[in-house]
């Protein structure tokens, strides 16, 4: 049987993520998972510019994901570069670092594309059918909703709303006031009136978080009933699960949410940003079901 190792690397705002899968005639296997985080956006995203320090970490996470794809014998890298990447003034001067210290060739995709990516990697994970969803991923830098189908995709946009811009923006208080949520739901309400459009006319019945934050809120969800998501590719939520989550993340501290858990360190400033943006989109539509996808970009660019 000929089989190819490919690697893919999404080059996200917050996280760099690794996927390496064996593809064949017969099907994909996942042979390795991992992330790094470098927080390209936390010295200057409103600005558009990656920081020394942001910079720094970047290409030590892809020399390191470089000597990883050499002892797995990885045939071929894909590498995707979104948000922060794509927007940052200085770019293309950390790529060119990035290529002189690795060898690597990223490529810049837009958030069209990216909503396609995402789709595909959601479409993987067994979740559509062919009934009417919303796809939402929550990035460092951007967020994409997908309206679709198991067949096809019915409406998208990329929205310059990620959780570490709009932390950027609001610098809210620690915890945050309610009249700091009130401005951010505003500029929400504002800024998303396009996928509201959409969603009347669509009308999607379930919203699909993929990976990022959701599986954050999936994570603390079954740690309170002593469980683990495990290597389950998608997760029904209960709704008022969800909201407990949501209403309990609005009084707390940025220390009292590193006690919290199933909460990553790495999402303790920016989730409470990502629970805003998620309750915003399920009180403005409507919709009653929520899952989450462990599918999301890196799985669509193997998939495509």
């Amino acid at each position: 049987m000929n089989i190819k190792r490919i690697a893919v690397i999404d080059c996200g705002t917050n996280t760099f993520n690794l996927l390496i899968a064996d593809i064949s005639a017969t099907g994909m296997k996942y042979i390795l998972r991992t992330k790094r985080v470098v927080k390209l956006g936390s010295e200057g995203i409103k600005d558009r510019i990656i920081g020394e320090k942001s910079q720094g970490r970047a290409i030590e996470a892809l020399t390191d994901y470089k000597t990883i794809t050499e002892k797995y014998k990885v045939q071929r890298v894909k590498i995707i570069g979104t948000a922060a990447l794509r927007d940052a003034l200085n770019g293309p001067e950390l790529l060119r670092k990035i290529k002189k210290a690795t060898g690597f060739k990223i490529q810049l995709i837009d958030g069209n594309q990216e909503a396609i990516y995402i789709y595909q990697g959601v479409k993987a994970s067994q979740l559509l059918d062919e009934s009417c969803h919303l796809i939402m991923d929550i990035g460092g830098g951007s967020t994409e909703f997908i309206i679709c189908n198991k067949d096809k995709i019915f409406w998208k946009e990329s929205f310059r709303l990620g959780a570490a811009r709009l932390l950027e923006e609001f610098t809210p208080s620690d915890p945050i006031k309610k009249v700091e949520i009130k401005k951010i739901n505003l500029l929400l309400e504002n800024k998303l009136s396009s996928l509201l459009e959409a969603c009347k006319k669509y009308q999607p019945q379930k919203l699909i978080g993929s990976s990022g934050s959701f599986d954050t809120f999936a994570a603390i969800i079954l740690k309170n009933k002593g469980e683990i998501l495990g290597r389950k590719s998608n997760y029904q939520f209960n709704v008022s699960e969800y909201k407990k989550v949501h209403s309990n993340l609005l009084i707390t501290t940025y220390k009292d949410r590193l006690r919290i858990p199933g909460l990553l360190r790495m999402r303790a400033d920016m989730i409470v940003l990502a629970s805003l943006l998620l309750t915003f989109v399920l009180q403005s539509t409507k919709i009653k079901s929520l899952y989450l996808s462990k599918y999301a970009l890196k799985e669509g660019v193997l998939h495509h």
